[in-house]
């Protein structure tokens, strides 16, 4: 193997690095696997995952659990549905390296070939480090522009990493990993202008179902080029630009999460991501776009005590790249209100809070609600997101102004949920799906995965 070759030097990393990881790695792990886990049960309930699990079951039946469902699938068909439904809702978690919803197709990936295998929760949280860190890899080799030109990064760059997971949990050899990952470019695809229908969600479910399928062909002795990744005709072309050699000049210079638009090929695991970056767990269940906006909106209300009478304006100073995928101004369907700014904001000047209620059908043309999403003005800044914070600057009907700037949304690892935090968001996410008794067992099975539970028995509790 060549070792100046990225897909040569990840595969290496992913198949011989050590699992003696770090407490903090190990922790942040089994933080993304329960929450991603505490997403799916309700996304489950998701028209789009009631859809493809409908069909999933059709394509192929076996001995893996859909969380949700009671009718058992294949390896892929269980990813395919899981993917779908931990992304349904938008509450799972970001992955700035990649920027990506990484946890959405890495954990039901890994879940669904862990569950096939009857494999433990210590082999589930190793192979979760080693994929997060493949996906924020790739992810750094194309990005801050595979994202800003359009490239849905969950779709495409969690394909490919999640596959190098993947191939970690069956111990593929160097390798036939980077056969996976190879493999895994040709099923890797996504628009962003699919965000606000069915589709978007979909992505995560097909990029885990390419991901087990890239590594389990990858184990039958299905090949692939070498040259998927930083080749002429690779992705860090075709999924960037022509210009890439200009825009790997421009941020020479810059450290928006470690994007230079170049693969490395050495010291592909330091820093570990997973330490270095960590996850953003979201308190809100909407496009993270709209996060930190949120966060200095319901910061300046606690502040200053004031309710929707008393503001005239909302006025947002954010970067282009996040008030671009805010692009439903007045929403008319749940998924488009995921994707407002107005609409998201008027809810937290409210309430001081969102919930899974407030994407219900009838909760999005509430009059209340309606009437005040002319009050938010925005302004879209040509900045990197490291490079400019979120302004929130409120006018009130006194003529008072409240500004504040936020920079790391609460989730993230500047402002991370606790522990406690985090069951409390499961808490919220299974209520009236799971009752007492069976949430608890999960929740049990979930806090003994890194004493090596087995995976099968915790991915049967999540059957309703």
């Amino acid at each position: 193997m060549d070792a100046d070759n990225p897909l040569h030097a990840f595969a290496a990393w992913t198949a011989d690095t050590p699992d003696d990881w770090s407490a903090l790695a190990t922790e942040r792990a089994e933080a993304a696997i329960i929450d991603t886990v505490a997403v799916m049960i309700p996304g489950a309930r998701d028209e789009v995952s009631q859809k493809i699990h409908a069909l999933a079951s059709q394509w192929g039946k076996g001995d893996c659990h859909a969380t949700g469902f009671r009718e058992n699938l294949s390896a892929p068909m269980a990813a395919l549905v899981n993917g779908t439904s931990a992304h349904a809702l938008d509450f799972d978690d970001n992955f700035d390296p990649a920027k990506a919803h990484a946890s959405a197709v890495l954990v039901p990936a890994l879940l669904a070939l862990a569950d096939d295998r009857k494999l433990g929760g210590k082999a589930l949280i190793d192979a979760y480090i080693v994929g997060l860190q493949i996906i924020g890899r790739v992810g750094q080799g194309v990005n801050p522009f595979h994202r800003s030109r359009g490239w849905h990064a969950t779709a495409t760059v969690g394909a490919v990493g999640s596959a190098a997971g993947c191939a970690r949990l069956l111990g593929l050899d160097a390798e036939r990993t980077a056969h996976a990952i190879s493999l895994a470019t040709s099923m890797a695809g996504g628009f962003m202008s699919q965000f606000g229908t069915m589709a978007k969600p979909l992505h995560a479910g097909l990029a885990a179902e390419g991901a087990v399928k890239a590594a389990l062909m990858a184990e039958a002795g299905v090949t692939a080029g070498h040259l998927t990744l930083h080749g002429t005709n690779g992705m860090g072309t075709l999924m960037v630009g022509q210009d890439v050699e200009a825009l790997r000049a421009l941020m020479a210079d810059k450290d928006e999460h470690g994007q230079k638009v170049t693969f490395a090929t050495e010291n592909i695991g330091t820093p570990l991501h997973i330490e270095k970056y960590g996850l953003k767990v979201k308190r809100f269940p909407n496009c993270g776009s709209v996060h930190r906006a949120l966060d200095g909106l319901l910061e300046l209300r606690a502040k200053h005590g004031f309710g929707p009478d008393d503001v005239a304006e909302i006025f947002v100073r954010a970067p282009a790249a996040h008030l671009r995928n805010l692009m439903y101004e007045r929403p008319a369907t749940p998924a488009e209100a995921k994707f407002s700014l107005e609409y998201n904001l008027a809810v937290g000047l409210i309430q001081g809070n969102l919930a899974l209620a407030d994407f219900e059908p009838e909760a999005i043309a509430r009059p209340h609600v309606t009437a005040l999403l002319p009050l938010v003005r925005k302004d879209y800044v040509d900045a990197l997101e490291s490079d400019f914070p979120t302004e929130v600057h409120v006018r009130t009907h006194a003529g008072e102004t409240f500004s504040t700037s936020v920079f790391m949304p609460v989730g993230s690892s500047a402002a991370p949920l606790s522990r406690a935090q985090l069951w409390e968001k499961f808490d919220g996410c299974v209520a009236g799906i799971l009752d007492t008794v069976q949430a608890d067992r999960l929740k049990d099975a979930l806090k003994n995965l890194a004493l090596d539970a087995p995976v099968h028995h915790m991915t049967g509790l999540t059957k309703v």
